[in-house]
């Protein structure tokens, strides 16, 4: 309770312009930065274990991030991120769908053997006129209550809506049955003892007519039955304040993404502590406000994604917050 009324008296006091500066002024920052650019250059093997003098807890990551190698190599590819130091990761629907045409249980089973837990898997939205295939092309309009019974056997928490299809938020008709389909997802996922949560973009900062669909998803959903990953990166990049989401809407955000913003472009993200954003200082607000899961996502790459994902470690596990 004393870290939460201390994170609510000064987030406040938090302009959005913060965010988007380098944390420069601590000789942690600096060393991390020094490290990771380090890490980057040696494609072999760097210890995580000397990297891993922070106080942030188990860092994560969604597999997203090492699309371009991980279905080419599965088994090989997890096995590095676990060498890595990695210990959570988020899965996405991969071109054999779901878990990468393994079952769901061996899948978990898999990255349980190698010191990782499976915390969250992304499933798409769908759209009212997809049609309904199997499980492993599930989506939250087609097939969902079974693939939550899969997804419960992976040992996994969450079950994270990716993104939505422009077909449901047109209107603000749209968005009335938008929220109607996450509550009784939540209801779905909880049955399979899952937690259901939203993952955002940009566009959620949008409005429709006067009325913002971040806000409005967040206002007309159950907060017991839907949880929002807040992708830090997206939020700034909309134009918005982290810590006012973390304030207003206290106990609905778990889990986020972690990814920097490019110095030359915001549009494009790069490996945190290279970038624009003051993760310092923002994932310290995120922990006092009760973030439980730092799940590393990046999309724009100057280097190999592996090597990308080396600095992003040994960045956050040496961050001090």
């Amino acid at each position: 309770m004393k870290n939460r009324r201390n994170f609510l008296k000064h987030a406040g006091a938090l302009a959005l312009g913060t965010f988007l500066l380098p944390a420069c002024n601590t000789q942690n920052t600096s060393t991390q930065t020094e490290t990771g650019d380090t890490a980057g250059s040696d494609s072999t093997q760097t210890g995580a274990a000397n990297a891993a003098t922070g106080n942030l807890g188990a860092i994560g990551l969604q597999l997203y991030s090492v699309k371009d190698v991980l279905e080419k190599d599965l088994k090989g590819t997890l096995q590095q991120l676990a060498d890595m130091g990695y210990k959570e990761a988020e899965s996405y629907p991969g071109q054999q769908g779901h878990y990468y045409g393994m079952e769901a249980k061996a899948f978990g089973d898999m990255l349980r053997d190698m010191g990782i837990t499976l915390v969250s898997s992304h499933v798409g939205s769908g759209s009212p006129d997809s049609k309904p295939g199997a499980w492993q092309q599930a989506s939250l309009m087609q097939n969902f209550p079974e693939l939550t019974a899969k997804a419960a056997e992976t040992g996994q928490k969450y079950i994270t809506c990716s993104s939505l299809d422009g077909s449901l938020r047109k209107t603000t008709d749209d968005l009335k049955r938008t929220a109607d389909l996450f509550n009784k997802s939540g209801e779905t996922a909880k049955k399979a003892g899952l937690q259901f949560a939203y993952h955002n973009h940009a566009f959620e900062f949008e409005k429709i007519g006067d009325v913002m669909v971040y806000d409005y998803l967040l206002q007309n959903t159950d907060p017991e039955l839907v949880k929002y990953e807040l992708d830090l990166f997206w939020v700034v990049n909309g134009g918005h304040d982290p810590l006012a989401y973390f304030s207003k809407y206290p106990n609905r955000f778990p889990l986020c993404h972690v990814k920097d913003m490019s110095k030359d472009d915001k549009t494009k993200n790069t490996e945190v502590g290279s970038g624009s954003i003051n993760y310092q200082q923002i994932l310290k607000a995120a922990k006092d406000a009760g973030m439980k899961h730092y799940l590393v996502e990046q999309e724009s790459f100057t280097r190999p994604s592996l090597e990308s994902m080396r600095i992003n470690y040994n960045y956050l596990a040496g961050l001090t917050v």
